[in-house]
């Protein structure tokens, strides 16, 4: 190959290699400059002594903006000896239903729901109700824009099994889409009875702490309510007084050797609050329907097992008993104890797709002991609204659509107006 002018050219990098390697070795040649000027007396100083400036550095105290997190530990200042249990709207109880039913001093007395109830199921409807239904399913599940990395799947055959991330719409989201959107069909199907406007208010995410004695143990329920449904006349009383009284001889469910308390978070750093969302002298003052979210994702049980069948209807009794007694507490004052009137309320739970309607009559907050007089609850069992929303072929779809549950929903929300 003929070499070109280019490839004649001197390879700098090498020379520069070249250079370093032969000049490597040279031995520096002594000048004795440093022993001439210590015998003339001349002071010699590194270089950086005098380039470089002296500074004296001060320490200064920097200022925080926010202020240092107390120690949780006895110098907290609402530490306290004694525990408080909490219940929160993440917990479950061990036991579901039976041990919520022996935490409220609850019982049933018939299966199903009041027959005053049963008997609205279907009285109101909406022109092309199903329909309405279903485009509310699909606006929930599908059709909203929300795109959030949802929680990993895990597959108990295979734990080790690492699953492709899913994005789409959150459990919350979802929730509160479809709870709001099914409240205001339940409003325009009522718009032809008299009161429907004018006697109704809605809340929605506002909180409720009840603190309560039960058998010397201090408990305290602080909790979420996604929707309050008032009213400006009270629900029925559906079990008269001797229904009441028969509460007396209903024995409450066993749990022996476990304790009620059992799951529930112990703590000593705490504050005994009495909050209800709705102030007293409002317009609308009685509660009416309360509509509560089961979040798979934020609802855990601190063994980490699933959360069972019993445990989700034990959360429907938990909170209506909790809305129930904020509003008897700030009716009738924080002591009481035997109520002057019962507190009806209806309650709703869903985690989408699954309800759970149940009615609570609040009769007494003296949970103390067995004997005595009991609060009543009614429920059905949970009632799939479909079996499944998702896009088929590209298409969005709702398969197994039920239209029993919005009837019901419907029933619970009609419930107190007059035609």
């Amino acid at each position: 190959m003929r070499l070109t002018a280019v490839l004649c050219k001197q390879h700098i990098e090498r020379m520069f290699k070249k250079h370093w390697r032969l000049q490597k070795t040279r031995v520096p040649y002594p000048t004795e400059a440093e022993s001439e000027m210590e015998a003339r007396g001349i002071p010699i100083y590194e270089p950086n002594d005098i380039i470089e400036e002296r500074r004296e550095f001060v320490k200064v105290e920097v200022k925080r903006h926010e202020p240092r997190p107390i120690p949780r530990d006895h110098t907290h200042p609402f530490y306290h000896e004694r525990i408080c249990h909490m219940y929160r709207d993440h917990n479950v109880l061990l036991k579901g239903l039976d041990q919520a039913k022996i935490l409220t001093k609850t019982v049933e007395i018939k299966t199903g729901l009041p027959v005053e109830i049963e008997n609205l199921v279907g009285s109101q409807c909406l022109p092309d109700q199903d329909a309405l239904v279903q485009r509310c399913i699909m606006k929930a599940h599908v059709f909203d824009a929300m795109q959030v990395k949802l929680p990993k799947i895990h597959d108990p055959q295979r734990p080790a099994w690492n699953f492709p991330r899913v994005y789409g719409i959150t459990d919350k989201r979802r929730n509160d889409l479809l709870s709001s959107k099914l409240l205001q069909l339940c409003d325009f199907a009522c718009e032809n009875s008299a009161d429907a406007v004018s006697s109704r208010a809605l809340v929605q995410d506002e909180t409720v702490f009840v603190p309560l004695e039960k058998d010397g143990d201090l408990i305290q329920f602080e909790l979420t309510v996604n929707f309050l449904l008032n009213s400006g006349i009270p629900l029925p009383i559906y079990a008269n007084a001797e229904e009441v009284e028969g509460t007396k001889v209903i024995p409450l469910p066993d749990l022996y050797p476990i304790k009620h308390t059992v799951t529930l978070e112990r703590e000593n750093i705490y504050q005994t609050k009495n909050i209800f969302p709705v102030l007293q002298g409002s317009q609308f003052p009685y509660i009416h329907t309360a509509v509560i979210h089961y979040n798979e994702t934020e609802v855990k049980n601190i063994y980490e097992t699933h959360v069972t069948e019993e445990q989700i209807l034990g959360r429907t009794l938990l909170k209506s008993f909790a809305i129930a007694a904020a509003y008897a507490q700030q009716r009738f004052g924080v002591n009481v104890k035997d109520l002057p009137e019962p507190i009806t309320i209806q309650c709703v739970q869903t985690d989408g797709r699954l309800f759970h309607f149940a009615v609570f009559q609040l009769n007494t907050l003296d949970l103390n002991g067995i004997d005595g007089k009991k609060n009543i609850f009614w429920m059905l069992p949970r009632i799939p609204l479909f079996s499944s929303c998702m896009y088929v072929k590209g298409k969005p779809c709702v398969e197994g659509y039920n239209p029993e549950v919005f009837c019901r929903f419907l029933a619970f929300c009609s419930n107190g107006l007059q035609s």
